[in-house]
């Protein structure tokens, strides 16, 4: 598809190019069409239609981002895969596209160069190549969620005379062909074990996400260890690899500052690294006696106005301490909208006419990289107090201080409501599995008194 097929009443950034449509897969003839008459939506190809859709329901830059993956990934599966336009799209095509999430593959032929909608699993190698990673059940209910919403707008905007995803039944996670079950050489009984099995086994990773509050006790102390020279690499050292025989060099006193900032900001404010690379200075305000951070996050935009997070007395001291080693003075202040919150490393020479003593921002995946070479590097002096925090400062990412922040608010037994709001959650059922534990201790104790009766004489 070309930016000229959309026409430039319909614009979209060059990042968010679709993918290349034949002429004759362009949808003016879909089976799904309605009368022209019927188009609220003024369009008349699914180009069109789709950048319409982006730009009325997704006009938060993160929900533009994953309506975007997730739009390219179907419009790939019935172009290049079914050989269809998107509005000629059938419950069969919406079927089999569930399928294909969960067991992709692709075309000998024909697929759009550079686009690859799913990871490499290498490990899965035949010989041929590495094989394509399946969706997660997760990942695959954000997709269909997706894709319902996008001809949910087309059909009722009067682009489809019918929706055909009003046929489908619920997704269950355990949609599968007969071709795959046969290439598994699996019986569908079976393959429905398999698949309980393995989810339990993602319950039980998924609750592993987290420092328990003795490691994260220790992993803050460290920062001012003794034994911590900052030495550290930069690349993360994998478990089981046997140190660099040249030690790296230490880091300096700003990268530190600035590596203690992201760790305990990232946790007092339970913060998704993609919101806290985008923050200004001007976002950390004093209330009273406190400080909070105006965060527009996912599932708000601009409109809404920000939600307000109260950051502990550590995120601020950590923070101060970063701002000075920038040559910045030691609060925030409201005229500092133009200065990142995270920045690059200041430059060693800084201009006399450039107002600005500190470096840009830093990407949300930078974030990530420079917290995993913190947590692989403390991994090792962790092994010698308990093998298994080497284990977890080995797998852990940013967004886990987020899940660490909840999981602490929970055993702090602080209310249901008051986690959600700090974690800004719109839903206080994605709050509750952090409330797991303290369900099962109630029903714990609801055993131990039938237990008590039973044994009383």
């Amino acid at each position: 598809m070309s930016n000229r097929s959309a026409g430039s009443a319909f614009p979209t950034h060059t990042a968010e190019a679709l993918l290349p449509v034949p002429a004759h897969l362009q949808g003016v003839q879909g089976s799904q069409r309605a009368l022209s008459l019927a188009n609220a939506l003024g369009v008349s190809t699914d180009h069109e239609a789709a950048v319409v859709w982006l730009n009325t329901r997704a006009k938060n830059a993160h929900t533009r981002k994953a309506y975007l993956q997730e739009l390219r990934r179907f419009m790939a599966f019935m172009l290049y895969l079914r050989g269809k336009p998107v509005s000629s799209a059938s419950v069969g095509d919406l079927e089999a596209f569930r399928v294909w999430l969960a067991a992709p593959y692709l075309p000998e032929e024909g697929w759009p160069a550079g686009f690859m909608p799913f990871k490499l699993d290498r490990a899965a190698a035949d010989g041929q190549g590495p094989g394509l990673c399946g969706l997660s059940i997760g990942s695959r209910r954000r997709a269909d969620t997706t894709i319902r919403s996008f001809f949910r707008f087309l059909h009722e905007g009067g682009y489809l005379a019918i929706n055909p995803c009003m046929k489908l039944g619920k997704l269950t996670g355990e949609e599968i062909s007969q071709d795959e079950l046969e290439k598994r050489q699996l019986s569908p009984e079976l393959y429905a074990r398999q698949r309980r099995l393995e989810a339990i086994a993602l319950d039980n990773q998924d609750q592993d996400k987290a420092f328990p509050i003795a490691l994260w006790r220790w992993l803050r102390g460290f920062l001012d260890a003794a034994e911590n020279t900052w030495q550290i690499p930069d690349l993360p050292r994998r478990a089981g690899e046997p140190p660099t025989p040249d030690p790296a060099k230490s880091w300096p006193l700003e990268r530190r500052a600035r590596l203690r900032c992201i760790l305990l900001f990232s946790y007092a404010a339970a913060s998704r690294r993609a919101e806290l690379a985008e923050t200004t200075m001007n976002a950390i305000v004093p209330s009273g006696q406190r400080w909070v951070w105006k965060v527009i996050g996912k599932g708000r935009t601009a409109t809404d106005g920000p939600d307000r997070v109260t950051l502990d007395a550590q995120a601020l001291d950590a923070l101060v301490r970063y701002r000075l080693a920038r040559g910045l003075p030691g609060h925030p202040s409201p005229d500092e909208g133009q200065t990142p919150l995270i920045a690059k490393l200041t430059p060693k020479r800084v201009r006399r006419d450039r107002a600005l003593k500190t470096g840009e921002g830093v990407t949300a995946g930078y974030l990530n990289s420079e917290l995993q070479r913190f947590f692989s590097y403390a991994a090792s002096f962790a092994e010698g107090h308990n093998p298994e925090w080497a284990i977890i400062l080995r797998q852990a990412a940013s967004h886990w201080l987020r899940h660490t922040r909840g999981s602490h608010f929970a055993l702090g037994n602080v209310s249901l409501a008051m986690t959600a709001e700090h974690l800004r959650h719109k839903d206080p059922r994605t709050t509750s599995k952090y409330y797991v534990h303290l369900d099962d201790e109630a029903r714990g104790r609801a055993i131990d008194s039938i237990s008590r009766l039973l044994d009383e004489d």
